[in-house]
């Protein structure tokens, strides 16, 4: 008889029955070592270190690389080369834990931007030294939400989804100047960041910038397209 923890079903689970996270489960249960597709009902070994999942999300992310090189990064990391036929979206499934499309608006945490605040965050509240630690990316998913406002990371949260309605008039430039500060703006390849570079330069000597702007225009629009979960979709703890 299989055990818990050695039990195919305890670490092959379906996105689909990831939603909720129960400490009434077994680790091998919370923490798949392997996930199942959709399409062929096969089941997938995975690398689920929270490091490799950054790593991808990094890449995913990244305006300058096309789909094949993203794909295949995601390919050869999480999925150990062995790619499921839905690898874009069961991977996206998986970083949300399993819940699709569930909230919109923008993103409350860039992985790359907030680096430093969320080391010092889990530091902070949890004495992880994410540098060394190694953690099933369920397991950071959970710690990430759980983390406080008194964390640096916690706060940089706090600033995102506070409106300026919310604190007396006297307090709301300094709060739109520290939003500014701390906002997550759209990646930009480095085509993309040339012609803004030329943009500026068009505006300040008072040339006419529509070709410049036409040429922006068809960059931005022909951005890749590879699944990838918005980060807001990542719970956090607010208190």
């Amino acid at each position: 008889m299989w055990s818990d923890a050695a039990s195919p079903s305890a670490t092959q689970v379906p996105c689909h029955l990831q939603r909720a996270f129960s400490l009434s489960r077994s680790a091998a249960a919370c923490l798949p070592q392997a996930l199942t597709s959709a399409v062929d009902g096969q089941s997938y070994p995975i690398d689920p270190s929270f490091r490799t999942v950054l790593a991808c999300l990094r890449v995913l992310g990244d305006p300058d690389r096309d789909d094949l090189q993203k794909l295949l990064f995601l390919a050869k990391s999480f999925y150990l080369r062995r790619p499921p036929p839905d690898a874009g979206e069961l991977f996206a499934a998986f970083v949300a834990g399993g819940e699709a499309g569930r909230s919109e608006g923008p993103p409350l945490v860039d992985f790359e931007m907030d680096a430093g605040a969320l080391y010092a965050s889990f530091w902070q509240q949890y004495g992880i030294d994410l540098l060394t630690a190694r953690l099933h990316w369920v397991a950071f998913r959970e710690l990430l939400a759980g983390l406080n406002e008194q964390t640096p990371f916690g706060a940089r949260v706090r600033l995102r989804t506070t409106d300026e309605g919310d604190v007396p008039p006297e307090a709301r430039t300094r709060l739109r100047r520290m939003k500014e500060k701390f906002a997550i703006a759209p990646r930009v390849g480095c085509a993309e960041q040339a012609l803004l570079t030329e943009l500026d330069q068009r505006l300040a000597a008072g040339e006419n910038p529509d070709d410049v702007l036409s040429r922006l225009r068809d960059a931005l629009s022909g951005e890749n397209d590879v699944p990838t979960r918005n980060t807001r979709d990542i719970p956090y703890k607010e208190e």
